[in-house]
């Protein structure tokens, strides 16, 4: 029987919390139904890959507050990445102001104050990395150079020893997981670098790729799910492996994804570390199921590294 891991966490994306949805009370289900499943599984982290909101403003942040108050305790540790849509708000200055609510919408709900975008935070010896839009840069992320260079830093402490680092960035890099053909259902004449990072997305990818053991999570497209059949059939896949990068790419969890294998609501991921191994495991956290029909690596219906 395998061992405990040392560390797990549960891992979702693109919530897209709206006050305006007819539907918000699905939202609001889907949403609670991931927290749960973190507090029933004791995990370490529970973590957002951006698009908490929709919109950026005060009263979709009170919608995902009120779950986190429903379900107190979900884990220890909360980390929610910034998205492109949190960067949308109110105002002259929609970045100022959406940006000022994901703010306090991490102090309140992680008990973290940032003054800037990105951040980090070790758990049981593990780095967890989150990079931050810095401006108005529409679907794209604006990543500039002073983010790039602390990331490297973070990146050399966090790899010390071998360790693996957890990247979380609500944008995939360019051209990856079949961007930027997967942008949408309707697959337009989109140019290269859309849906993707933007001008930064290479030098970013250089830099993941000089360090061992980095996983690099985004959401943002609302891909579906899919394994090692879609990347032979279409060359794309949820998982990917570029020069000894992890690039993981998780569905929308409130809305029907699109150019994958399980296009449902309320897919996640549970994150698993051992010694010498991180698991990978999808699960709809709506119905409560782990996801066991799909072949993700090696035939198996999950994504294992050993480290």
């Amino acid at each position: 029987m395998k061992d405990s891991p040392i560390l797990t966490a549960t891992i979702v994306s693109d919530v897209h919390m709206d006050f305006s949805n007819p539907n918000i009370k699905l939202l609001l289900y889907g949403f609670k139904c991931a927290l749960k499943a973190a507090k029933s599984s004791g995990a370490d982290a529970f973590i957002t890959v951006g698009d908490t909101t929709s919109h950026g403003v005060r009263a979709n942040w009170d919608y995902a507050r009120s779950c986190f108050n429903e379900v107190k305790n979900c884990a220890e540790n909360i980390i929610l990445t910034v998205g492109n849509h949190d960067c949308w708000s109110d105002g002259d200055d929609e970045y100022a102001s959406g940006i000022g609510e994901y703010y306090n919408a991490v102090k309140d709900i992680a008990g973290i104050s940032l003054k800037k975008p990105y951040y980090s935070t070790v758990i049981k010896g593990y780095s967890f990395i989150c990079l931050g839009n810095e401006s108005d840069a529409g679907c794209e992320a604006n990543i500039s150079d002073e983010q790039l260079a602390w990331l490297k830093k973070e990146l050399e402490k966090a790899t010390q020893g071998g360790k693996p680092a957890f990247v979380f960035c609500h944008q995939s890099l360019n051209g990856r997981h079949g961007l930027p053909r997967t942008w949408d259902k309707n697959e337009r004449d989109w140019s290269p670098e859309t849906g993707g990072i933007g001008e930064k997305s290479e030098e970013l990818a250089a830099l993941l790729k000089s360090f061992k053991n980095v996983f690099y999570f985004s959401g943002h497209s609302h891909m579906a799910l899919c394994g090692e059949n879609m990347l032979k059939r279409e060359g794309y896949s949820s998982f990917e492996l570029e020069d000894g990068l992890h690039r993981v790419n998780l569905p929308c969890l409130s809305r029907v994804n699109h150019h994958g294998e399980i296009k449902g609501r309320g897919i996640g991921l549970q994150l698993e570390v051992y010694e010498n191994e991180v698991i990978l495991r999808p699960k709809n956290y709506i119905t409560g199921k782990w996801i066991k029909q799909l072949n993700i690596k090696g035939g198996k219906p999950y994504y294992f590294v050993e480290l």
